[in-house]
Parts: structure tokens; C-alpha cells; sequence
């Protein structure tokens, strides 16, 4: 039986009252953020995970050896020197100042356009104002602080052994250029002599003789290690047969050299150093260099060329390895001057002063000397430090990647930037006072937004008449000299602009109920998407001039730019007829229970909803026409893709293809991006309606 059991005091509970907020605890760290994100698609499984590591991994190593390869090994100066014919061709000079104005149009009307669609945030405004300085900043401060490199040559009075039973004597002169007041140090070279090893590693511009002493040294050092390694090999109880039967033959083929630096003594003797100058024969400066005496330095006192005589003290047989800053390697260049005309005693025009003239330019800042070359004792041209004979050997430190190729790229390009960058702001400037003084307050940007939609309209044909020229107001060019980006560009928006309203009427012709006009549509569409457009541009140049002779006259370039427009207009085409097809058929019964007609309907309803479906498929094809004029270097146009392969066959750039080529995919790339970057823009906004998009 059950018992109940006696009540127990307990006591009531006190209520208590808190006036402070409960503290608020932070998320956990793999819920929000970056971790978050990380986890749920980076490591969200196991084989995620593997798949990630991998790829970091695999990513980590590629760009790690594409900088390696880029600072310490790759030669930039086929960029640096060629940077003009890059962007214009053999565009001719005298009237450069067109493409000038092409381009600050082209900021003016991106500036327009960024007001009447766009806004430019503040921070955006800020990294390009970062970016001028940088551009404008490094040059001084990387010439102010990080020395050019070294430069080593040769003397003496032993042959250096080359391949084969070939020698290499070392020049006893050689020619330089140097501008006045600058100093020009020369130095015996002691730790690289100590051990064959040390010489190896030794970096700079070296001439002929310098770097086969270099090389001799290398190829000793590799054949004593790989003797070693072979002589193991044998050693062992691995190998088969065959495999032992494979080493001992290649062991009996190696040759083991004398010591290089017992076999040329170098800078075992004194070296006598005299630099005087060319044209007069006056001696600068003269010294006598040996282990220990430390650098010898002149000053030089005018611009022009300086010989430099190396003999080696008693003629004593021995070779010398000296070190010099201050001089660098040329390039020379032959350019056409016009004459002047003058009138003679007897009153005839005659002209002075023409023809090919040679320059030889600095590598290292672009100094350039016009005086005649050097001349010795017996009237022919004296050894010069060209780039061909003196290229930079060794790996290459990152103060001399930045002193070479970075502050000299910045130089050249700091000035124009901050011209299309003020044109830019001047464009967006331009339109937001438009809006303010006469846009209404119901549509604050229908001005400038017209202002835009007019200078897109018309840049094209202003920038058409700007390079070519129009009659007698300006004269025009030979179409022969348009190379480079311009070339590529101008292919581009003629393709683009000039191909978009036929690929519409072909379009909208397809879709026609007549039956002949419909055919005709089809058959072209279908005859031009199935032929490539290399066919196209051969067809062009070679088989239309057979048809009618006369057309043979017109210049290779608007022949090139007639195959682009209707090659285009063929894949416009289809990609307008397939936002027609998108159109649902209650739109064209809506506007026929209104009363508009056919034109008016298409105009007005299914053609602006169309274009606006298939923005990203006439943006595909804009940048794949951007990329596809490359082609007409096959026809010989020399857009940007040809000029590259005409720098890498000259003899200075003989080698350097893959610098070239980097170059040439950063530009595309660059300008690719931008384009498909300004249609995820358009196709976010209502496809180019007034926008509220911060950039």
C-alpha cells in the first residue's frame, strides 16, 4: 500500500531580472565566410578534396615555372624594342597622331558610355589612379636603385677551343657608344676564376670569347660528373648486357678536357685597358689591370662612340676576364630619311641628305648614335658590341629582370595611359553634366544615354576615316602599312559592325515567307557556314581578281575586310534567327490586335527581344572574330599574329618565339576578357537599359 509522504519546505524561487543583452556568439567558422564556402565546394568530399589538393598543387608548379622561366631566363627585349610595331605596323610616323586620336575617342566614347549606363565607383577610381603611379614611379625609382647588369669581354692572345677545331680569338678592340658624363668601370673578375664551378655561374652580357670560356668550363664540369656517374653504374651488378655494352661505348666517347682556367691562364698576367675616342683617336682614359688593383673607371665626355683596346701586359700568353658596367649591347637599325632640298650656284633643286642611314641603339634605354662606325688601322669596321654577339648569358637576377625589361616596358607606356585614362573621366564627366542640365527628372539619363548610343554609332567610321584618311582634308595612307593591334582592330569593328545588319536582314530573309528571298537566305547562310574562313580570305585575295581584273587594284586589306563582313554575317545570321524562333507567337498576336504592320512589329517587338536573347551568342562571336583575324597573316596582312613572326625571324630575336607568343596571349586574352565581361554587364542590366551596375 502506498504512502504519501510528508510535505517538505521549499523554498520558492526568487525571480531574477537581467537587464543586459544575452552576449551574441559569432557564427561558426565553416558556416559563413570564405571557410564556408571552402568546405561546401572545395572539400565537400573526399574525392573533392584529392581533386583540390591536386590542382593546387598542380597550379602552385606551373606558375612557379612560368615565373621562373619569365624573370630568370626569358629575353623580353623583342617586346620592349618592338613595341610600336606591335600596336601600329609600319603605320607611317608623320601621321601616328591619327591613331592618337583614334584611341582618345575611344575613351571619350567608354567614358560617355559609363555614364549613361554605368557608374565608376570611387574605389575604382582609386587602383587606376595606383596603377599611373606605379607606371610612372618605378622607372626612376628601379633606375635610382637597382644597377643594370654587368658585361664581360674578352683579351688576350689565346685562341679559345670551340666546336669542332673551330677557335674564338679574343678582339683585341671593340666599339661601344656611351653618352657624355656617364662612367664606364672595368674590373678583373676574381671569384669566378677561383674554380671552374664559380665560372659557370657567372651572368651578364658576355661577348663571343667570354662566353666560350663559360661553356668550355660547363662542358667540362658535366663530362667529369657524368663519367662518374656511368663509372657506378659499371660498378654495380644492375645492369644488363645491352645496358653495360650502351655505357662502356659512351664512356670511351667522353673526352675530359685540361682545366680551363690552368689551360688559359686567366687573369693570371696583367691586361692593358685604353679607351680613347672614335672619331678623333683621343684617349679618355688608359690603365693597367691585375689581381687586386680593384676597378678602373672613366668618364666619358661626349655622346658617341668609344673604342676600347685590351692588350695583355709583356704579351704574355694568357687570357683576361674582365668585368665592365656601363656598357651594353646594340642594336642596329637601318631607317630611310627624306632629303633636304637645297639650291646650288647654279639655282638647280638639289636634294641633300638621303637614303638608308644606320642607327645603333642601346638595348638597355634606347640611346642612340648616329656617327659611322668605328674604323681600324686598316680601314675596315672594328668589332662592336651587338646583341647578336653579346646576348645575356646565365640566369638572370630579379633587380636585373626589373632594370632591364620592367622599368623600360613602364617608360614607354605610362604617358599613354594616363591620356586614355583622363579621356575616360573626361567622357563620364561629359555625360553626367549632360544629364544634370537637360535630362528630365523622369529619366535622369536619356541625354547622355543618346549622346553614347550616337558616338558608338559613329566611332567606327570616324576611326575608318581618322587611319585611312579622307581626299584632300587628309591624306591617305598606304594600306600596305597597317600592321599590328590597329590592323587587328580595325578587321574586328569593320567585321562586327559592318556584317551586323546584313547578318539581321539574312536572318529575318530565312524566316520570309517569299519563297525566292527565303532560298536565297538559306543557300548563303548555309554556303558560308560550310567553308572555313581561311577559304573565305584566299577566295578574296586570289579569285575575285580573276573574275574581274579590275578589283585585283583594290588594296589587300578592304579585301580582307569584305571577306570578314560576310563570313560574319552567315553566323549573325543564325544567331538572330534563333532569338526570332525564342519570340513566343502570342507577342507578334498582340501586336497585330493593336495594328501594327509587319515592319513596325519587327522593328518594335520581336527584333529588340531577340537581340536581347541572344547577346551572349553575338558576343561569343564578336571575340572569336577578334581572335579569327589572326588568320589573314596566312594572306599576308600583317596584323598582330604576323608582326610577331616577322620579329622573331629577325636575326637580333632569332630564339624568341616563346616571349613573343606569351605577349601576343596576353593581348588577346586582355581584350577577350574585357569584352565578355561587358556582356555579363549588358545581360544583368535589362540588355542595355538605363542601369544602376557600379563598376
Amino acid at each position: 500500500m502506498a504512502t504519501l509522504q510528508e510535505p517538505r519546505n521549499i523554498p520558492v524561487a526568487q525571480p531574477v531580472v537581467n537587464y543586459d543583452e544575452p552576449p551574441v556568439k559569432p557564427p561558426p567558422l565553416l558556416a559563413v565566410g570564405p571557410l564556408a564556402w571552402a568546405r561546401k565546394n572545395l572539400f565537400s568530399s573526399m574525392l573533392d578534396t584529392i581533386l583540390t589538393l591536386a590542382g593546387i598543387i598542380i597550379s602552385i608548379s606551373v606558375i612557379t615555372g612560368f615565373l621562373t622561366w619569365a624573370i630568370s631566363q626569358a629575353n623580353w627585349f623583342a617586346i620592349t624594342f618592338n613595341l610600336r610595331i606591335f600596336l601600329l605596323g609600319r603605320y607611317s610616323p608623320a601621321v601616328e597622331w591619327r591613331v592618337i586620336l583614334v584611341a582618345l575617342l575611344a575613351a571619350l566614347t567608354v567614358g560617355l558610355a559609363l555614364a549613361a549606363w554605368s557608374r565608376i565607383r570611387r574605389a575604382f577610381i582609386i587602383i587606376a589612379l595606383v596603377v599611373l603611379a606605379i607606371l610612372f614611379i618605378a622607372p626612376p625609382l628601379i633606375s635610382a636603385t637597382m644597377r643594370l647588369p654587368v658585361s664581360y669581354t674578352a683579351a688576350g692572345n689565346i685562341p679559345i677551343a670551340s666546336a669542332g677545331t673551330d677557335t674564338i680569338p679574343p678582339n683585341p678592340q671593340v666599339g661601344f657608344t656611351g653618352k657624355a658624363g656617364e662612367t664606364v668601370t672595368f674590373e678583373l673578375i676574381s671569384a669566378p676564376t677561383e674554380s671552374e664551378q664559380a665560372l659557370t655561374t657567372i651572368s651578364g652580357f658576355m661577348d663571343t670569347a667570354s662566353n666560350q670560356l663559360r661553356n668550355n668550363a660547363n662542358l667540362r664540369l658535366n663530362n667529369i660528373a657524368r663519367q662518374a656517374e656511368i663509372e657506378a653504374s659499371l660498378a654495380g651488378n644492375l645492369l644488363t648486357d645491352s645496358q653495360r655494352a650502351r655505357l662502356t661505348v659512351e664512356l670511351e666517347r667522353i673526352t675530359i678536357a685540361e682545366p680551363v682556367l690552368d689551360t688559359y691562364r686567366i687573369n693570371q698576367s696583367p691586361v692593358s685597358i685604353r679607351v680613347s675616342r672614335a672619331t678623333s683617336g683621343e684617349v679618355v682614359g688608359e690603365s693597367t689591370l691585375e689581381n687586386g688593383s680593384g676597378a678602373f673607371s672613366v668618364t666619358l665626355p661626349e655622346d658617341g662612340w668609344y673604342v676600347i683596346d685590351k692588350t695583355i701586359a709583356n704579351d704574355a700568353e694568357a687570357v683576361a676576364l674582365i668585368q665592365t658596367q656601363g656598357i651594353f649591347p646594340l642594336l642596329i637599325r637601318t631607317v630611310t630619311r627624306s632629303g633636304e632640298e637645297v639650291i646650288d650656284e647654279e639655282g638647280n633643286v638639289v636634294t641633300t641628305g638621303g637614303g638608308s642611314i644606320p642607327e645603333y641603339v642601346r638595348m638597355t634605354d634606347g640611346f642612340t648614335v648616329l656617327e659611322s662606325r668605328p674604323v681600324g688601322e686598316t680601314g675596315s669596321n672594328l668589332p662592336i658590341q651587338t646583341i647578336i654577339d653579346n646576348q645575356f648569358r646565365g640566369l638572370r637576377a630579379f633587380p636585373e629582370y626589373l632594370s632591364l625589361f620592367v622599368g623600360p616596358f613602364f617608360e614607354q607606356i605610362n604617358e599613354g595611359a594616363v591620356l586614355l585614362f583622363l579621356a575616360v573621366l573626361l567622357g563620364y564627366a561629359l555625360g553626367r553634366w549632360i544629364d544634370r542640365a537637360f535630362s528630365p527628372a523622369e529619366a535622369p539619363r536619356r541625354y547622355s544615354s543618346r549622346t553614347a548610343t550616337w558616338m558608338l554609332a559613329a566611332f567606327p567610321i570616324l576611326m575608318f576615316l581618322l587611319v585611312y584618311g579622307v581626299g584632300n582634308i587628309l591624306p591617305l595612307t598606304d594600306t600596305r602599312r597597317w600592321g599590328g593591334l590597329l590592323l587587328t582592330f580595325l578587321l574586328t569593328i569593320v567585321g562586327i559592325i559592318a556584317s551586323f545588319p546584313i547578318g539581321i536582314l539574312l536572318a529575318l530573309g530565312r524566316r520570309s515567307k517569299l519563297p525566292v528571298v527565303s532560298l536565297f537566305s538559306t543557300l548563303y547562310i548555309e554556303f558560308v557556314r560550310g567553308v572555313p574562313l581561311i577559304t573565305v580570305l584566299f577566295m578574296a585575295q586570289l579569285l575575285v581578281p580573276l573574275i574581274n581584273p579590275a578589283l585585283g587594284e583594290t588594296p589587300n586589306v578592304f579585301r580582307a575586310m569584305i571577306a570578314i563582313v560576310f563570313f560574319s554575317a552567315a553566323y549573325l545570321a543564325e544567331n538572330v534567327r534563333g532569338g526570332l524562333q525564342a519570340i513566343p507567337p502570342g507577342q507578334e498576336e498582340a501586336a497585330r490586335a493593336v495594328g501594327l504592320n509587319n515592319v513596325q512589329m519587327t522593328l518594335h517587338i520581336t527584333l529588340p527581344q531577340a537581340l536581347r536573347l541572344v547577346i551572349p551568342a553575338l558576343v561569343g562571336q564578336c571575340i572569336s572574330l577578334f581572335k579569327d583575324t589572326s588568320l589573314v597573316a596566312i594572306v599576308g596582312l600583317l596584323d598582330l599574329t604576323n608582326i610577331g613572326r616577322n620579329i622573331v625571324a629577325q636575326t637580333e630575336f632569332l630564339g624568341l618565339r616563346r616571349e613573343v607568343f606569351v605577349f601576343l596571349i596576353v593581348i588577346y586574352f586582355t581584350f577577350s576578357y574585357i569584352i565578355s565581361t561587358v556582356s555579363r554587364r549588358i545581360e544583368a542590366s535589362g540588355a542595355g537599359r538605363a542601369l544602376k551596375t557600379q563598376i
